[in-house]
């Protein structure tokens, strides 16, 4: 009966594909292509939807569609820094925009291209832009669009170190977010960084309170670091207790009703098999393609979820590690004060051992080695780290070398988080081709540049405190 059953099946299926081959199926509308080319855009097939997205440009004359396309269009290429077609595909988007009269998408679309301009460099010219969507955002009274233009505008001047203006964007980001409780971490942040610790604690405490419980997680998590950074490690402890509980929970709050879902769309779909088999083969056909596409694609986002969250404790478990075994080294210090420079120079050196190697066991360390394996002669196949992976760097090494740098930035007020983080890459042993990358650049050139931009700003520190 099994065997029948799996040469019926096989039948079908190679009848199926003879139809697509003599082009008996009927092709898709424009808004189910465009529809089509956003979900492959969602799932991460940038190729695939772009190659959809300039079909669906080639067959229609509709001013939404066209403008949404184009806007999508330059999501990708602004992923895939390719920024001079991102820009391109954006004004398209806003010329059609203004033609439509859709001030809130206008408004989107040039907050877009200011991030482009930012990351190039081109601060005069992604003010404007931010500053000309603000005002469109407040014409079509956009809260939504005006609550994330505050907060990139706050996050860049944080960047910064402006933290003045950093805080009052995000304030005002918060007064137009429909959710502010997500900004109470942010906010606290700028207080840490700016030596105001109870400010900081306060607004920690807001966002652990928050009613939604995702809200909590960066409010949890920052405020572990700051407790454990002041010396009240069980503090730190509990709530770094409470931040793995509460992902533990939303992740069994997820997977519960996936699981009922699909076993609801399993039994569906089998009585309509029993009932409608013999006479609509099609559409039985249909809903078993979708029921395997359904359940491969559940399995695999169950798989990355696994891998996420296995790479997440074994993370943790380092970082707990690490941080126990420098306080460890620490007290040793104390042990012996005839040994104690001997000492004090081989703990400081196992403790740059133990952060390198630490820093070279998680996900973003790994990703920098396989790097740094390319060939550095032909620069046009070299890749670097994209944003979001630079972005990942800077947080693990901020996790790994938060003594390092708050002592480095105590004593030498003027150093930036660039000159922070190339210390901490060259501390951990990494070449100065493999830094490049790391600030997505292919020249090692630019290492030695911002080596001696770091010095002389570490020299006029020593200055200034010799003078006082």
């Amino acid at each position: 009966m099994l065997i029948n059953r799996l040469v019926f099946t096989c039948s079908c299926l190679f009848l199926l594909l003879l139809m697509q081959a003599c082009g008996l199926r009927t092709s898709p509308d424009i808004e189910k292509l465009f529809a089509q080319a956003a979900e492959m855009q969602k799932n991460g097939h940038p190729t695939e939807a772009m190659a959809l997205y300039y079909e669906v440009l080639s067959q229609t004359d509709d001013t939404y569609i066209q403008s949404r396309t184009y806007y999508n269009l330059g999501s990708i290429y602004m992923w895939d820094r390719v920024f001079d077609k991102a820009i391109n595909a954006y004004t398209q988007a806003y010329q059609r925009d203004s033609l439509l009269c859709d001030t809130s998408h206008m408004a989107k679309t040039l907050d877009a291209i200011g991030t482009i301009r930012y990351t190039l460099g081109d601060s005069i010219g992604y003010r404007r832009l931010y500053a000309q969507a603000i005002r469109l955002a407040q014409q079509a009274k956009d809260s939504t669009n005006l609550a994330e233009i505050y907060r990139k505008t706050g996050w860049r001047y944080q960047t910064m170190n402006q933290f003045d203006s950093a805080a009052h964007y995000t304030r005002l980001s918060m007064n137009y977010s429909q959710t502010p409780a997500k900004l109470y971490s942010t906010l606290a942040e700028i207080h840490r960084q700016r030596q105001d610790t109870d400010s900081a604690r306060h607004y920690f405490h807001l966002g652990i309170h928050a009613p939604d419980r995702k809200d909590r997680l960066a409010s949890l998590f920052f405020s572990a670091q700051l407790e454990h950074a002041t010396g009240n490690d069980t503090m730190a402890y509990n709530r770094l207790l409470a931040y793995t509980l509460s992902v533990d929970t939303l992740y069994a709050q997820q997977k519960t009703p996936e699981i009922e879902k699909l076993a609801y769309r399993h039994e569906a779909e089998l009585q309509i098999r029993q009932v409608e088999e013999r006479h609509r083969l099609y559409i039985g056909l249909g809903i078993l393609a979708l029921t395997v596409a359904a359940s491969a694609f559940l399995l695999v986002l169950q798989n990355q979820r696994r891998k996420k969250r296995e790479e997440q404790l074994k993370y943790e478990a380092a970082l707990q590690g690490l941080n126990e075994k420098i306080a460890l080294l620490k007290d040793n210090l104390n042990a012996n004060d005839r040994e104690r420079e001997a000492l004090l120079l081989h703990t400081e050196e196992q403790i740059s051992h133990l952060r390198a190697f630490t820093l070279k066991r998680t996900a973003i360390g790994r990703r920098i080695i396989l790097l740094a394996e390319q060939d550095s002669k032909d620069k046009r196949n070299v890749r670097v780290l994209t944003e979001k992976e630079q972005a990942e760097l800077r947080k693990a090494v901020t996790d790994i070398y938060a003594d390092e740098t708050a002592r480095l930035k105590e004593r030498y007020p003027r150093l930036t988080e660039g000159d922070l983080l190339y210390h901490c890459l060259a501390s951990a042993g990494f070449g100065t081709f493999a830094i490049a990358l790391c600030f997505g650049n292919t020249d090692a050139g630019i290492v030695a540049q911002r080596k001696r931009r770091m010095k002389l700003r570490m020299e006029e520190a020593e200055n200034e405190m010799s003078c006082e």
